[in-house]
């Protein structure tokens, strides 16, 4: 009994640590996994646990992949918005450079073709439709590079209030990682010598006295019987 309230801590560590891992673990395994991503997770996550609670070191080594893999799920679902952003960061000037680039050709081909319509215009009538489609054209590749620009110009970085969120979510997933292991661990351990022979002398004592008490019981009884016999 007394060894069972020590390792009561630890197994409510345990579980609440386990908990907030699958929260996340299962959103990203089920991304990728789709209707089995809970399967993965749990399955993943007991291994882990499993392995962890034995005394070899080979399977502590794929305890430690195993706990690995559960880790990565989470750590990216919390990292996914600042991974997102550098991506975008790193990609997004080339794409809206080629894009201006396109923009701009446009915008000269077009302009070329309005200024051919209009000295067509001169000498000869029927030109009038094209002249409006070239028109309609510049305007609307003129308001795509405004929009462009507009856009460009409004990128901003993310606040470091919202990354300094991340790492510390990134952080408390790597503690409670750490803090299941070192409770499974505990959990798993086998009593020690001390600890086994104080819970074998409570439970003689106990068994000792409720024989003392039932005999005294039983001789209680049998005088009883004799006296009323006598009687």
């Amino acid at each position: 009994m007394n060894i069972t309230l020590k390792k009561l801590p630890a197994a409510v560590l345990l579980i609440g640590g386990v908990i907030i891992m699958q929260i996340h673990a299962i959103e990203f395994w089920t991304r990728y996994a789709g209707e089995y991503g809970v399967l993965w997770s749990v399955m993943l996550e007991g291994a882990a646990l499993w392995l962890w609670s034995q005394r070899s070191l080979p399977k502590n080594i794929l305890a430690l992949i195993a706990s690995t893999l559960v880790l990565c799920g989470p750590l990216y679902e919390v990292s996914a918005p600042a991974i997102q952003q550098y991506q975008q960061a790193i990609t997004q000037p080339d794409l809206n450079a080629k894009r201006e680039q396109q923009l701009i050709t446009e915008r000269a081909q077009i302009t070329s073709n309005l200024a051919t319509y209009n000295a067509n215009s001169e000498s000869r009538v029927g030109w009038a439709q094209r002249i409006d489609e070239a028109n309609r054209d510049l305007n609307r590749v003129n308001a795509a590079l405004s929009d462009l620009y507009a856009d460009q110009s409004n990128v901003t970085a993310m606040p470091w209030q919202a990354l300094a969120a991340i790492a510390m979510q990134a952080l408390a997933l790597m503690i409670f990682q750490i803090l299941i292991v070192l409770c499974i661990r505990s959990l798993s351990e086998l009593p020690t010598k001390a600890e086994s022979s104080h819970s074998k002398a409570r439970g003689s004592w106990g068994q000792n006295l409720l024989s003392f008490i039932t005999r005294n019981t039983e001789k209680q009884t049998a005088k009883a019987s004799s006296l009323k016999a006598a009687a």
